[in-house]
């Protein structure tokens, strides 16, 4: 999904969304190319954690966020309802495009993850 643009300070402020489907663990695509993000709200879940895969093209290969020693890129979800910032998030950083994988199927509903951004 494109980034949606919004006025403010100065600079040019915008946001993009990837939805789980329900029964699904795999968003679809983030697009944040050329942006830097700045946070991502998490929204009411089925419990799980988050991980990340990531590209360099749209329809490329992707791959699963680790650190140097091999460590997946995790983000404790649980239930969600809540946002995280920049610096945590400073692993994605670079990518232009992400997919977020739940640990667990969302099986209540579809989930919409949003990305904040600046650019």
């Amino acid at each position: 999904m494109a980034i949606t643009k919004l006025a403010g300070g100065g600079r040019q402020h915008g946001y993009t969304t990837c939805i789980i489907a329900k029964d699904g663990t795999t968003s679809a695509v983030a697009d944040v190319e050329g942006y830097g993000i700045t946070g991502l709200l998490i929204p009411t879940i089925n419990s799980a954690n988050l991980t990340f895969t990531v590209s360099n093209l749209t329809g490329g290969t992707y791959y699963t966020v680790k650190d140097s020693d091999g460590l997946t890129f995790t983000i404790t979800a649980s239930t969600g309802n809540f946002a995280v910032g920049a610096d945590e998030l400073s692993p994605l950083f670079g990518y232009g495009f992400i997919k977020v994988v739940a640990s667990a199927a969302q099986t209540t509903d579809a989930v919409t993850f949003t990305f904040t951004v600046k650019g």
